[in-house]
Parts: C-alpha cells; structure tokens; sequence
C-alpha cells in the first residue's frame, strides 16, 4: 500500500522513468501513471526498497551492488542483505552481484511467475490491480509500440512449412530454440493470472507451466532459486512446444532481430497478446507469420477438424476448407492435427521483422 505522500511521489518518478522502455507504463489521459499501477507498484516497493529502485537502471542494463552501495551510502553486505526479500520475488533482478530494475514486462509479470509469490496473500491484490490497469487501456501499450509495430510476432509450427520453402531462423520456431544457449522453462504467467482470479476458461485443457525464455533473462530467473523455474535443453524446449502444437496452443516470440528473449504458447483466453484479437479491441497487438495456411483441395474431405483448431475464425469449410487471408495469422495450428494431411504452410509476406531495437522504446 502506498504509505504516503513521498511514496507516492517516488513511485509516480520511478513509473515516468519506464517512459521509453517497452510496454513504458499505464498512463492516464494527461500521462500520470494510473492509480491502480502505483498501487501495484506499492506491493513490490516500500518507501525505502523504491529509493534503492530508482538508482538501478533497467533490465537489462545491470549496476555492481558495490557501485550501488557507494551511490547510498550503504554497506555492501547490509545492502545485500536488504535487496535479498525483493530479490528472492523478482522486485528487484540479481544476477551474480550484478543488479536492476525490473523491466515493465517483469513488473507485469514476475507475481504471476514464481512460487514464492503464487504462495502469498498479497498475490490476489496483485492479480486484480493488475487487470484494472490492463483491461483498462494498458494492453494497446503493452502489445503495440508507439510507431505501431506489434512487439510480439507469431511463429510458425516448422514442421508444417512446405519443404520447398526457405526457412527464416527467426520466424520458425525450432530455428528459434536452436539460437539459443541458457533456457529456462517458468509458469505463464497469463493463464496464472486467471487461475488466482478464479476465471480461467481452459483449466483442464491446457497446461500452465510451458513458457520458455532465453539468455540473460533465462539466467536471472534461474539465480532465484525458485522451484516454478526450471533450467532446460533446446531439445526439451522442442519437446514443450511440440506438445504445445498438438494441444493447439499458438508460438509467439519478440517481434525483432536477431534474437529472441522469449517464448510463449498462448491460448485464446488468458493471453495478454493475443487478446488484442480475441477479447479486446487491438488489431495491431502481434506480428502475424510470414506464413499462410494453404489447403490442397484435392486432399480436403471437409472434415471440419481445422475450424476446431482456429482461434482467429479464419476458416470455413465448403466443398473443402477455405482460408481468409485477413484473418489467418500464420501459426499453422490447423495443419498440425489435419487427419488428411491437406494443409501446409506457405510463404506469404506481409510483416517487417523489426531490425534488433534494443531494450526501448519505438
């Protein structure tokens, strides 16, 4: 809870300074942060823990504990000792003796994250704050950046693309997982998010644990400690969004080059990104695939079992399955379970692959 006036006012200037980050933070009509999101931000930072936050840059630039330590004033040990609560929950990010800020992506997430807050009380007002202030206008900025680049894009079940087209390491998603080195697998934090609301649609059909992230964020999860992060191979990490293509969950990475920090497999109902399509009003809230579904018609019985398969109502079926271009986003969800093998995926440009923009704003 926000304990007073300069708690307040710290916490306004530490939300401001996200400013140009991605996802920036939920402003109001006249840019102040949202009532809700100070409150938010209150559970993580008390009036002391917010002075210590506003002297570390953001994720993923990190600051040595000794050069924060001279910048307060404080002993080493007893600074680290102070930040080791804040640390063990995501509010603050550790790696070795390196620390930062949380990025807007982390503030968002981290509660939903870690069993060491899914196992807490205040975790239900995180929870509701949090879907105040995104349901509230957030989501356009969390999806979508001021230029109108989408800062997640679709990625396509690799196994479906036809043979004779060229794959783009950065669109497919096994070349993804192959780029990488550190991965961890953690829980989603979207479909955690509705669980502790109590309102999420596809509870018994799709798993939560199954979000996979890369690199230095990969690593700062893993140094919690936490038994909801674990660390993992590329072939495991193929293994979970295999499984993923057969239960009908949709790839989604960060929507620049070259490399990926994440990847998620969202679901129609709980996906913070995909919601812009399915609940809330954000045409522009992903990247869709370079990739269509392409039906070969001779080999289509109608069956129906692709319309089942599609979140974006993408299809209707005829004499044989028809594919709205405007709609299809690429995933290749239908051609994964098609009983007559009838669907591929083929090239189909339409979407720009952001050159690597950094950690800011666009």
């Amino acid at each position: 809870m926000i304990v007073n006036e300069e708690h307040r006012a710290d916490l306004i200037k530490l939300a401001k300074e996200y400013k140009n980050s991605a996802q920036s933070y939920p402003a109001d009509e006249n840019g102040e942060p949202k009532k809700a999101y100070l409150e938010y931000l209150s559970l993580m930072w008390d009036p002391e823990l917010v002075k210590i936050m506003l002297e570390l840059p953001i994720m993923p630039k990190l600051l040595a504990i000794r050069k924060l330590a001279k910048t307060l004033n404080i002993d080493k040990n007893k600074l680290k000792a102070k930040l080791e609560e804040p640390a063990k929950r995501g509010f603050v990010v550790r790696v070795g003796n390196l620390y930062a800020r949380p990025s807007p992506l982390q503030i968002h997430d981290m509660p939903f994250i870690l069993q060491e807050n899914l196992d807490r009380e205040d975790v239900v007002k995180f929870a509701n704050l949090s879907r105040e202030y995104f349901d509230g206008g957030y989501y356009k900025t969390w999806e979508t950046s001021r230029s109108g680049i989408p800062r997640t894009r679709v990625l396509t079940v690799q196994e479906k693309i036809e043979p004779s087209q060229e794959i783009i390491p950065i669109e497919a998603v096994y070349e993804v997982i192959d780029g990488q080195t550190d991965i961890a697998l953690f829980p989603c934090p979207c479909r955690s998010r509705r669980e502790i609301e109590g309102n999420r649609k596809c509870k018994g059909k799709y798993p939560i644990n199954n979000c996979i992230t890369f690199g230095v964020f990969a690593k700062a999860l893993l140094e919690m400690g936490d038994p909801a992060i674990i660390a993992i191979t590329k072939e495991e990490a193929k293994k979970i969004t295999n499984e993923a293509n057969e239960l009908g969950l949709v790839h989604m990475s960060d929507n620049n080059a070259p490399n990926a920090h994440i990847l998620c497999q969202c679901c129609e109902c709980c996906c913070g990104n995909l919601a812009g399509l399915t609940r809330l009003d954000n045409p522009r809230c992903i990247a869709r695939a370079n990739y269509i579904s392409s039906i070969d018609e001779d080999l289509c019985v109608a069956c129906g079992t692709c319309i089942e398969r599609c979140k974006f109502d993408a299809i209707t079926v005829e004499e044989f399955a028809q594919i709205n271009p405007d709609k299809c986003v690429g995933c290749g969800l239908c051609a994964v379970t098609c009983p007559e093998n009838a669907i591929t995926m083929k090239r189909f440009e339409r979407e720009d692959i952001p050159a690597r923009r950094g950690w800011s704003e666009t």
